[in-house]
């Protein structure tokens, strides 16, 4: 089992894996805050096995969830990297009509038809007028996966004449 794991793991190319590849480095793709799950503050033997583990993971065939650059303007990290495709996508579109009227209290939730016990809300927790007229929310993102909740607050703002709310760095 170990020799299989092995093997499948060099067949991997360093870039390919998700976290980063070995020892902490930057895959040949996007920046980790474009496409893969944060790894700040990880030690560099848990980067090391999150790296191998993934790109074994992958190797067999199983999922590993990566952040989709489409809904980066919407998701934080944090969520995404929880979900995968289709789920964030769900996830966006939830933040996205939480948004659409700009009112504080309004909510949407969402639920995983691929995964039992995968599901979301996003709240409009509160709302400021920027000086250039444009308006800001505070918006609470949960994640629920096989019982264990992420809630992740996030700023979108809205420029004068844009028509959605967008995450802000």
């Amino acid at each position: 089992m170990a020799t299989c794991l092995l093997a499948a793991v060099a067949a991997q190319p360093v870039a390919a894996m998700q976290f980063g590849g070995l020892l902490g480095g930057r895959s040949s793709r996007a920046s980790d805050s474009e496409n893969h799950c944060n790894t700040v503050g990880q030690s560099a033997g848990r980067s090391v096995l999150s790296g191998v583990l993934g790109g074994a993971a992958r190797s067999l065939g199983i999922p590993t969830f990566m952040p989709m650059t489409e809904f980066a303007d919407v998701l934080s990290t944090e969520i995404a990297c929880r979900l995968d495709e289709e789920e964030q996508e769900k996830a966006a579109d939830a933040t996205i009509e939480a948004t659409r009227s700009g009112e504080v209290g309004t909510s949407a939730n969402w639920e995983s038809e691929t995964r039992p016990g995968v599901r979301g809300s996003s709240t409009v927790t509160g709302r400021e007028q920027r000086a250039d007229g444009g308006n800001c929310l505070q918006v609470t993102n949960v994640v629920i996966v096989d019982g264990e909740e992420t809630t992740v607050p996030e700023t979108m703002c809205r420029g004068p004449g844009e028509s959605r709310y967008t995450r802000q760095a």
